[in-house]
């Protein structure tokens, strides 16, 4: 099963996923010993066969995390079998997801077709400057900035796994995995590649002028995925909050911390409304978990709304620099602050659990 190029970075994320997942289940000290040995071993083969022993080295850490993550995600199968307690088997998702990702996106568009990246171009050029664009490139002037965001931004597995143990988890699981099938269906509807891709002469450093008048379709190959409406990462981010505002103020400070650099780098490698519209994206999935279908459909309503009107009202949008930025506002203010509002209120504060 191939990987395509965007999800190669989370591999070892994802190993190093599985692990953590593990040792914050609170294992025996035995258990630790015995499938940390068992995973080292496993990652020294690894090594071994891939490199060489002249090249084996702690530059060279990809086999052993590897190693470490496949044992505990084995383990995570099996313990149950014996009636132990460990990491949820759920983790084992989280090692192939950079195998399921690139099969779904990439089935979605395979012989190639026509993508939406200029309208969603000129919807971002209505705020009156393009901030993916300008993201990206202060990223490129700030290498160390740049290694802590794209750190961050790679290693969101790492972070739901740190989740994964506490009363939260099961909600939090099955959030993410329904923003990742609904997601498959955003970019069959709207598929676009990113300014990357699309505008690559341009990309960071000259972004393209735009008004209403300058979208329209463009042809791109199959080779690059379409998997960029709704922002995933944003809305998986968005989840990871809403999962930790009843766990206390140190889960909620420690998300917003790591989200900050995530986001940020999710901002230059997406367009502004792409993550814009996550927010309403995710939002509903919560609120249909509630079953609040009410509050449900109005956000599915509201992220149909920006798609639909990145589409086809260009012209709204840019009748007045204001219009877009009040629809932003409304569109992130309110149902933020209601549904964690919402989700404090109906989410017991409960104490971290292994059996979550």
């Amino acid at each position: 099963m191939a990987i395509a190029r965007e999800f190669a970075p989370f591999v070892p994320f994802c190993f190093l996923a599985c692990y953590v997942a593990f040792l914050l289940a609170k294992p025996s000290r035995i258990e630790w010993v015995l499938l940390t040995l068992l995973g080292s071993a496993a990652g020294w083969a690894m090594a071994v066969a891939n490199m060489g022993l002249a090249n084996m080295g702690l530059a060279n850490l990809g086999p052993w995390i590897a190693g470490l993550g496949l044992a505990a995600a084995g383990w995570a199968l099996l313990a149950p079998l014996v009636h132990r307690k460990t990491a949820p088997p759920v983790i084992v998702l989280l090692a192939l997801y950079p195998w399921i990702a690139s099969t779904a996106v990439l089935l979605t568009n395979s012989a190639g077709g026509m993508v939406l990246d200029r309208y969603l171009l000129a919807a971002d050029g209505s705020f009156g400057f393009q901030a993916g664009f300008h993201a990206a490139a202060f990223l490129l002037r700030q290498p160390a900035i740049r290694h802590i965001c794209e750190l961050c931004y790679f290693g969101l597995p790492v972070a739901v796994a740190s989740l994964l143990h506490t009363a939260s988890a099961r909600r939090l699981m099955i959030v993410c995995g329904l923003l990742a099938v609904s997601a498959v269906a955003g970019y069959a509807m709207f598929p676009a590649v990113g300014s990357q891709i699309a505008f690559a002469d341009r990309f960071p450093e000259n972004p393209p002028a735009t008004n209403a008048a300058t979208a329209g379709p463009m042809f791109q190959p199959g080779e690059f995925p379409r998997n960029f409406m709704p922002s995933l990462h944003t809305a998986w981010g968005l989840a990871l909050l809403l999962a930790a505002w009843p766990l206390g103020a140190v889960w909620r400070g420690g998300i917003v911390i790591y989200l900050i650099p995530m986001l940020f780098y999710a901002l230059a490698s997406h367009y502004l409304c792409d993550l814009i519209v996550a927010v309403p994206w995710t939002l509903a999935i919560w609120s249909a978990l509630d079953r609040n279908w009410r509050h449900s459909a109005l956000y599915a309503a509201g992220a149909a709304a920006w798609m639909l009107l990145i589409r086809f009202g260009l012209g709204v949008l840019y009748s007045s620099i204001a219009v877009p930025w009040a629809l932003a506002a409304a569109t992130l203010a309110w149902p933020f602050v209601w549904t964690v509002e919402r989700a404090r209120q109906n989410l017991p504060a409960a104490e971290p659990r292994l059996d979550a």
